[in-house]
């Protein structure tokens, strides 16, 4: 049986309904959703509309189309960034990270320069950083083609925490720009066996390019 409503509910609701939704409300309040929308109305208030959820890609060709629709994204926001119009790439690549949860190497990537803009200079790896930081600290160096640096950082990582392979695929992008084709391929295959989501990304990889036609990569991206 679902208790009555009180004075106190209402005051509650008051103080609540412009920082939650409907739903939330009637979890928080632990009253019907109908309930809660009535009082709402009678106390000529509304909720903050409830933010849908993002569907994961299903498919390959959904994947391909993400990944795709987040590189242009992410392009626009390197171009901006490029052009110090740091306020514009900001927002592009919090737009990324937003939208596109799911291409994690990208948003890695993101969220440093989004440090590097907010802060105007450029990101630097605190003394004893955390792996996350020692990580976003690597992907800074090998955007800004800083090579030796990022793999020396990636050298710090604790390799037995790299469940989705990202340390791998890193460093096989990093290996792939410095001419260490051999290399990175070896780290490559262990960032797809980690995660087979880093084979389909590394279809797409602008940093990978110079492996096209590499023994053994058309085989390896093809599973």
């Amino acid at each position: 049986m679902n208790r009555k409503w009180t004075e106190e509910d209402s005051r509650w609701l008051r103080a609540n309904h412009g920082r939650m939704d409907l739903q939330t409300l009637s979890q928080e309040l632990k009253l019907p959703l109908a309930e809660v929308e009535k009082r709402l109305q009678q106390l000529r208030l509304e909720a903050v509309p409830a933010v849908p959820l993002k569907k994961s890609p299903g498919t390959y060709r959904d994947q391909v189309r993400e990944l795709s629709a987040a590189r242009k994204v992410y392009e626009k926001a390197i171009d901006l960034f490029h052009k110090r119009d740091l306020d514009g790439a900001a927002r592009r690549f919090e737009e990324l990270i937003a939208d596109y949860a799911d291409e994690k190497d990208l948003v890695d990537r993101a969220k440093v320069y989004v440090n590097a803009c907010r802060g105007g200079k450029k990101a630097r790896l605190p003394a004893g950083g955390a792996p996350d930081e020692i990580f976003n600290a690597a992907v800074f160096e090998k955007n800004r083609g800083n090579l030796p640096k990022a793999l020396e950082l990636l050298k710090k990582m604790p390799g037995g925490r790299d469940e989705e392979g990202r340390i791998h695929y890193l460093a096989a992008c990093c290996h792939a720009l410095a001419g260490d084709g051999e290399q990175a391929l070896a780290n490559l295959k262990k960032a797809i066996h980690a995660d087979q989501q880093n084979r389909i990304q590394a279809r797409m990889e602008a940093d990978l390019a110079p492996l096209r036609g590499a023994p053994g990569f058309s085989e390896l991206l093809a599973g």
